[in-house]
């Protein structure tokens, strides 16, 4: 695992629920993941390793994936968080406002899910890489 990779960081009650997702990160030699069970394993690893992306699910062994999120974003306001979750856009967007989620998953999200958050993460880093860019050259 390259120090330069993307680290993302799967949280959700079932491993097996992202199965699918996570092999197509398997391919992408710039991407690693991890995953945990609970908010309190993904608070202790963002404590000791570097997140990029957190992907949460819906529900959690010890709580919601939105209060996660809440929480996550407090403490970690730099890591790009999506969420697993079964409402319709307009909801999850009500529920999701002003906390910074880049993207909703389906529930039991798959290879196109991973596709579609992959461009996503290219384009949001290639920003972040060109704004650094511009900030080195001013």
């Amino acid at each position: 695992m390259n120090s330069g990779s993307l680290q993302i960081l799967l949280v959700g009650r079932e491993r097996s629920s992202f199965d699918a997702f996570k092999r197509m990160f398997e391919a992408e030699k710039h991407i690693a993941s991890r995953f945990v069970d609970s908010a309190e394993k993904a608070m202790q690893t963002l404590k000791q390793k570097r997140v990029d992306v957190a992907v949460v699910s819906d529900e959690l062994s010890d709580k919601s994936g939105l209060q996660f999120i809440k929480e996550l974003v407090v403490e970690h306001p730099f890591v790009n968080c999506a969420l697993v979750s079964p409402l319709y856009s307009h909801e999850f967007h009500q529920q999701t406002e002003g906390l910074g989620v880049f993207m909703q998953l389906p529930v039991n999200p798959g290879a196109e899910a991973a596709l579609e958050m992959i461009e996503n993460l290219r384009k949001i880093y290639q920003i972040s890489t060109e704004i650094q860019q511009d900030r080195q050259s001013s």
